[in-house]
């Protein structure tokens, strides 16, 4: 089956050839199928004589709306339109896409043994949806339709790069179609054709006999096949027939080299003289300076620089997103990493820099990705992870450790800030987007465990994504990419009623995919703020659990808003523990009541709560309610987590402290029967080693922060008896030395002095891992990492520890278990 795809500027021309095209194949007795890709249906006129049922009346319902889809034309071709939304509304690209994926599913084109597919494509538009034919590989060529004009041959040449990044899938420029308003035109596109690299196919005159074909909606070739145009569309028809792939791919025209062309320079200069240098590529110009390109992050290439002992690490940014701070160059500026500046004279980085000033931005990317288009290339990430190599032909092992954090088992965990009662929360996107999150909220699925404000249990499964009593997702959708958003926004704010109340606050999210179809979300927010009398605070991403000052500001002033309402009652409670997880504070609540302290029943009554207690004790600093406390005069404190009997004896000694009281007779330390299960479990530990895995830069995470989820666990580990072990992905001295440096002053700051080694590639940590038969745990936030069983050890986490005294017990005895089974030891062993 042959496969055809007409592109080119709006108008131009690319439906009546594709038309015509269609007939003269399907006169010559091949089987075509017609597809038109084009909101406005006008592919199919000249073939039905009429507009036909597109397949997006059909609901965007997969298959099944191609069964009346499908229409008959002229010489018994299929005609298919894929339709649209309406005009302004919505993606019609996406409903290409959703027609392409229903012709894929349904076999059509295999089922009725089709010849010859054509496609017809809105082409001056070069998007990704309208580019799905290429996309998805159902083309093998591509004609660019073109005339003399110049928004003609500037829309063929961005069709070039496209037609280029999908050449993976098979496709390839058969050529140009030149649609001919003048002699000029000729001339004008083989000078084109010749600076991209193809060959015009053949050239249509102007002729009046195509407007009168348009105009009874008839092709050409059958009204009148002794025109000049219809002689013309049949050699063009031959030549798409029998174009070859060619021997070299096109080359898109660069912005300056077009501007020449169209100024009169015609094509470019032969290629250099055999025996001239040839030109250095972007990635040996970095290395020869003594740059690396080693990843992305946020938009900018990270670069490491080195040369003899000294060494530093660069962000580089297009000149489009320079921040303030940053040294511009050419069309990219750069600033260093922190804390990463040159250790010794500048002079020899800055003459590297001069010495790179010619190379532009897309130059770094290409020296990264190994070609020019992040995008187009992106695939190659998971082959080769951020390097472009991996030592000793190691890959990437899980899809979570994909994109070169095959090193990472430590992850961190934005604990969030408080969603004071009141608050609705709107999330505008695709529900199923929660399940690439790692952090712990009512809609995300790889939720990560442990801490004082987390309630859930240890999980090998990612849970499934689910709403909240004031947490609702639009759970945008396909349909909603193609017809437009605003239906379902509408329905959410509306529900918004029912859970919110006046003088509360909505906070919308507009996800990713939204935001692309640019939907007017501020008139609707407008209108609920009007309508729910709430405040409404709106935000892109969905980033509701970081701790903007806008955010935190807004939480704030409602919790102040609501604590200001109440009146004001004598304390019942010596203690409130605001935003501990229930299942972390019942236990505590026993504690505190064992040494005389009355804490509020956990969950009762937020605002009466804070209200009824003398001391608010937070299991972190959150900003919205130190914000609000502050302003209120309300006192709070917010010692570190009570994880080990060091840590809880701490902990109680600041309560009494914030409360004004002594602590009772003999101190608020463990009872004789819980050191004497202390020490017995210390002895069962103290026969193992425990493990960590982290870049240098992440060791100092590693005790007390939100990366273990506020668990200090080498002194939670130093208490329990147990050796540390600590591998560090290292792959340069100046890597090596930072890690030692970091790992001194972990040590300093615990008391733990961890036994250091290296390791540079997955077959290595693999290996150091394997060899160290009395560590039998090793730290990982994912559950079951086959990284650790394959090396035969067990995964542990912040997720197994519990605070207070009985806390440290089960926990102890928790890694004692997991230390004294051998299951991986003996069979997981790779």
């Amino acid at each position: 089956m042959e496969s055809i795809v007409f592109f080119g500027k709006g108008g131009i021309g690319k439906s009546t050839i594709a038309a015509n095209v269609s007939v003269l194949l399907a006169a010559a007795g091949r089987k075509v199928l017609h597809i038109g890709c084009d909101p406005k249906r006008d592919s199919t006129l000249a073939l039905t004589g009429r507009r036909i049922k597109p397949f997006s009346d059909g609901g965007f319902a997969g298959a099944a709306a191609l069964d009346g889809a499908v229409h008959k034309g002229a010489k018994g071709i299929d005609c298919i339109e894929a339709g649209g939304p309406q005009a302004g509304v919505g993606c019609a690209g996406a409903g290409i896409g959703a027609m392409l994926d229903a012709v894929r599913d349904s076999g059509l084109m295999e089922r009725n043994a089709y010849d010859t597919v054509i496609f017809d494509v809105l082409g001056d538009v070069v998007c990704g949806g309208f580019a799905a034919p290429l996309r998805r590989g159902f083309t093998s060529k591509a004609v660019i339709v073109v005339s003399e004009e110049i928004l003609s041959l500037y829309a063929a040449n961005n069709l070039v790069a496209m037609i280029n990044n999908y050449a993976r899938n098979g496709v390839y420029l058969a050529g140009l179609a030149v649609n001919a308003k003048d002699v000029s035109a000729v001339r004008q596109a083989g000078e084109f054709a010749r600076a991209v690299n193809t060959r015009v196919l053949g050239v249509i005159p102007r002729d009046p006999a195509v407007g009168r074909a348009e105009k009874v909606r008839k092709p050409l070739v059958l009204l009148d096949p002794r025109s000049p145009a219809a002689g013309a569309l049949a050699g063009l028809t031959r030549e798409i027939l029998s174009s070859k792939k060619p021997s070299s791919p096109p080359r898109m025209m660069g912005e300056r080299e077009f501007e020449s062309f169209l100024g009169g320079a015609g094509a470019p200069s032969a290629p250099a003289a055999a025996g001239r240098p040839a030109p250095v590529s972007p990635g040996a110009l970095l290395e020869g300076a003594g740059f690396s390109v080693t990843g992305l992050l946020g938009g900018q290439v990270v670069c490491g620089w080195k040369k003899g002992g000294d060494a530093c690490k660069i962000f580089v940014a297009p000149s489009t997103e320079v921040r303030p701070g940053m040294t511009a160059v050419s069309d990219w500026a750069f600033c260093f990493a922190p804390g990463e500046e040159p250790r010794g004279d500048r002079a020899a980085f800055e003459a590297a820099v001069r010495g790179i000033s010619a190379l532009r931005f897309e130059d770094f990317v290409a020296a990264f990705s190994g070609g020019p288009d992040f995008y187009g290339d992106a695939d190659s990430f998971g082959r080769t992870g951020y390097h472009p190599r991996l030592p000793e032909g190691d890959r990437p092992i899980d899809q979570h450790t994909g994109f070169g954090q095959w090193h990472r088992f430590v992850f961190s965990d934005n604990s969030g800030v408080c969603v004071p009662p009141g608050t609705v929360i709107v999330e505008h996107g695709d529900i199923e987007c929660r399940f690439s999150s790692c952090s712990s909220t009512l809609l995300n699925t790889f939720q990560k465990m442990g801490g004082l404000s987390n309630d859930q249990a240890p999980s090998m499964a990612p849970f499934l994504p689910k709403e909240g009593s004031t947490v609702m997702n639009t759970d945008f959708g396909y349909g909603d990419a193609i017809r437009g958003d605003e239906r379902k926004m509408a329905e959410r704010l509306s529900a918004v009623s029912a859970r919110g109340s006046a003088g509360g606050l909505l906070e919308f999210y507009n996800g990713c995919t939204p935001l692309l179809l640019s939907s007017d979300v501020n008139n609707f927010l407008e209108k609920a703020s009007r309508d729910l009398k709430m405040e409404v605070l709106r935000d892109n991403f969905n980033n509701f659990e970081d701790a903007t000052p806008g955010k935190v500001r807004a939480r704030a002033a409602l919790v102040v808003r609501r604590l200001a309402a109440r009146r004001r009652t004598k304390p019942s409670c010596d203690l409130n523990l605001v935003n501990f997880a229930s299942s972390k504070a019942l236990p505590l609540a026993e504690l505190l009541a064992g040494r005389g302290l009355s804490a509020a029943p956990p969950e009762r009554d937020f605002y009466g709560d804070i209200a009824a207690s003398r001391l608010q004790v937070l299991a972190y600093p959150d900003p919205v309610l130190t914000t609000a406390f502050d302003e209120l005069g309300i006192k709070w404190a917010a010692p570190p987590a009570p994880y080990g009997f060091a840590a809880t004896e701490a902990w109680l000694r600041e309560l009494f402290a914030g409360l004004g009281r002594k602590p009772p007779r003999g101190g608020p330390g463990p009872s004789p029967s819980e050191s004497a299960r202390h020490a017995a479990l210390s002895k069962r530990l103290s026969r193992f080693a425990a493990g960590f895995i982290a870049s240098p830069d992440e060791i100092p995470t590693l005790e007390g922060t939100w990366a273990v989820s506020g668990v200090p666990m080498f002194s939670l580990l130093r208490e329990a008896g147990m050796p540390v072990r600590l591998f560090a992905y290292a792959r340069d001295k100046a890597a090596r030395d930072l890690a030692v440096k970091e790992a001194g002053l972990l040590g300093k700051r615990t008391g733990v002095k961890p036994r250091l080694s290296f390791f540079d590639s997955p077959a290595g940590l693999r290996r150091a891992l394997s060899a160290d038969r009395v560590m039998r745990i090793v730290y990982s936030d994912i559950p079951g990492d086959a990284r650790l069983a394959e090396a035969g050890k067990n995964d542990f986490s912040a997720a197994m520890c519990e605070p207070g005294y009985e806390g440290t017990i089960e926990t102890m005895r928790r890694l004692a278990n997991l230390c004294e089974w051998e299951f991986n030891e003996r069979y997981g062993r790779r």
